[in-house]
């Protein structure tokens, strides 16, 4: 399997300033200033100690991830007076899985690895993992537990391309409904 991760993040890079910002657009139109962040490397004995704590494999592409940056976040909105309003993604360190690890209702759907938007999460299922099925990404919105039918890259590679909308809700923004549900 190719691994595009790399790819990804430093295309995102070339777009972002000396502030490691820039502007986007989203829905109808708007024009918003986001930043983005990235933490540095884990090492190899980290990943590995993480993996024997938690008697699981992580996924090559999420692993890649975690070499070049141990958590981020990307596409977080800053307001005029630049403020950060604490949106976007944050992928978590290896320390922080840890910390949500310990909040059962997180843990018991597999490992959070991200939090995003109002309340959800990226979670690795792990029943998938240890099976190899290569679609072990879900998302909990808020109490509701879907498979995104994604890994990590093809997901970070599309939450960046989507400017950090939901991409894997807009199937059911049809012209019907759209203007209802907005």
């Amino acid at each position: 399997m190719s691994h595009f991760i790399q790819n990804t993040l430093t295309g995102l890079k070339k777009l972002l300033n000396s502030n490691d910002q820039m502007k986007i657009i989203s829905y109808e139109g708007e024009v918003r200033e986001i930043t983005c962040s990235f933490n540095s490397e884990a090492v190899t004995a980290e990943i590995e100690k993480f993996e024997n704590e938690n008697s699981i494999k992580l996924p090559e592409d999420y692993k890649e991830f975690l070499t070049l940056h141990n958590g981020a976040r990307i596409y977080e909105s800053i307001e005029e007076d630049g403020e950060k309003l604490g949106d976007g993604l944050e992928i978590f360190s290896l320390d922080e899985i840890k910390q949500y690890q310990e909040i059962e209702y997180l843990s018991e759907h597999g490992i959070p690895i991200a939090h995003l938007l109002n309340d959800c999460y990226l979670i690795l299922d792990t029943e998938k993992l240890k099976s190899g099925d290569p679609n072990y990404l879900n998302i909990l919105e808020f109490t509701e537990l879907s498979s995104l039918n994604l890994n990590f890259e093809i997901f970070l590679d599309r939450y960046i391309i989507s400017q950090g909308e939901a991409f894997w809700s807009w199937p059911i923004y049809t012209a019907e409904n759209y203007y209802r549900t907005r």
